[in-house]
């Protein structure tokens, strides 16, 4: 299986964390999507996919999606054959770039047609089109930029916010930006009316992917070290985030952290 992730430049970066692709054979692989503050677009070329809730409830899905803010974890589980691409927008990313926030666009999947109009089906025509997989990606770009072009910009203030948050990695203290009462409890309304959630529970998905993508990198790993360059009271509070975020220890999560993303 062909499994590829590019990083956009400015201005997309502002926007768009990452442009993902999978195209292959992939045996029934699954999934485990960690709750990160991101919205993905999935554009679907003929791959059969299921979403499993908490309780593996399954949801077929047969187009393009997009698939909101996750709270919780969910579980995506993959046919035989596996063609997709798929786009994750940073916080505001999403609502700078199309009509909708992001706290409009549930956990669950929503047809990518009803949120983008006709131009996914023209794009994922270009794509279907292009054989090779480096100028897929390049279409998917373009028309990512033809977007923020013609596209509103939204909330300064929140957007300056997120900024600080992205820089600290999730550590800066939510009243270290707010200043004042008044000031944080702005910032936690804006939060609730763009995003759908706290400045404090996207501050925890920060700090979570963070320790993620770091325990991917290294070979070997020292929990106390996490527990203090995370900023974490003890052992114990890490192991209780990584029950929240994966509803295993931190212990299993490594064992098996291929299937996380």
């Amino acid at each position: 299986m062909i499994a590829r992730t590019i990083k956009p430049e400015l201005p997309l970066s502002k926007f768009v964390d990452s442009i993902y692709c999978y195209f292959g054979t992939t045996n029934g692989m699954r999934h485990h999507l960690i709750p990160d503050g991101k919205t993905d677009l999935l554009l679907n070329f003929g791959s059969a996919i299921q979403v499993l809730d908490e309780s593996n409830k399954k949801s077929a899905l047969k187009e393009s999606i997009f698939h909101g803010l996750r709270k919780k974890q969910y579980t995506f589980e993959f046919g035989e054959n596996l063609g997709i691409i798929g786009i994750r927008f940073l916080p505001l990313g999403f609502s700078s770039l199309f009509k909708y926030r992001e706290k409009e666009i549930t956990e669950m999947p929503v047809s990518a047609e009803l949120i983008a109009g006709k131009s996914v089906r023209e794009i994922e025509e270009k794509i279907f089109e292009e054989p090779s997989l480096r100028k897929k990606l390049s279409i998917v770009e373009k028309w990512l930029l033809d977007i923020f072009i013609n596209s509103d910009r939204t909330n300064r203030k929140i957007s300056d916010s997120l900024d600080e948050l992205n820089y600290s990695r999730g550590l800066l203290k939510i009243n270290e930006i707010g200043k004042s009462d008044a000031a944080y409890k702005k910032l936690q309304r804006a939060f609730n009316e763009y995003i759908g959630i706290s400045p404090k529970l996207y501050s925890r998905m920060l700090r979570f992917d963070c320790i993620h993508n770091e325990l991917r990198k290294s070979p070997g790993v020292d929990w106390m070290d996490i527990v203090a360059k995370y900023n974490f009271h003890d052992q114990s509070h890490l192991i209780k985030e990584f029950k929240f975020f994966t509803n295993i220890t931190p212990t299993e999560f490594l064992s098996n952290i291929d299937i996380f993303v």
